[in-house]
């Protein structure tokens, strides 16, 4: 399940001390400079987006769309088109599965590998986490001694918010969101982030 929940989810933020790299330099990141400001000027992000990653049976791309939502500090909400939803909290996070008729709650320690990179745009110090640009608006993030899923590829529009983010999960497996439509709304505040089961739902447990 820990799998599942990186391939879907490990791409760009994370929540402030949920990784194991903390003793890293921390810098504030080029690259989120803009999505922060809009942030914490009206509270809530929305943007739309379109996930592609490859099936390790056929070789082919899947691809999901939906819509992100962040808020900080370090909240993040994902709405697919299928009816899955998915949160990420300092806590760990939640994931609705319509099709299995399952709500997997996942605590900090199995939600961990998601958190990381979530901390990449919205934890305003990057703990842990190092920028290169590496060309017009585009950047390389990288976390020292981490390993596996430890590159992340990030390109900027003209307006500075993030429209392209691709993670390297391992050789050959490389999951993109690209995203558009950017907003800027009110806060709903932390209990949109928090998922309930609904009536007939089995409710997964994860530490």
């Amino acid at each position: 399940m820990r799998r599942i929940l990186r391939v879907l989810l490990c791409a760009w933020l994370g929540v402030s001390g949920a990784h194991p790299v903390a003793a890293a330099v921390s810098t504030p990141l080029s690259s989120s400079r803009a999505l922060l400001a809009g942030l914490r000027s009206s509270g809530r992000a929305e943007a739309t987006l379109r996930l592609s990653r490859p099936d390790p049976l056929s070789g082919r791309s899947i691809v999901l769309r939906g819509r992100l939502i962040l808020e900080l500090p370090g909240l993040a909400r994902l709405e697919l088109d299928d009816g899955q939803r998915l949160t990420l909290r300092e806590d760990g996070g939640d994931w609705l599965q319509p099709a299995t008729r399952q709500l997997v709650r996942a605590g900090s320690r199995s939600a961990a590998g998601a958190l990381v990179w979530w901390g990449a745009l919205l934890d305003p110090q990057a703990t842990g986490i190092r920028e290169s640009k590496v060309g017009p608006r585009q950047y390389l993030l990288t976390r020292p001694g981490a390993g596996e899923g430890a590159v992340q590829r990030i390109e900027l529009g003209v307006d500075g918010l993030p429209r392209l983010l691709a993670v390297e999960l391992s050789p050959g497996e490389r999951i993109e969101y690209r995203l558009t439509r950017w907003r800027f709304v009110r806060s709903h505040g932390p209990t949109d982030f928090v998922l309930d089961a609904p009536a007939g739902f089995e409710v997964v447990e994860l530490p």
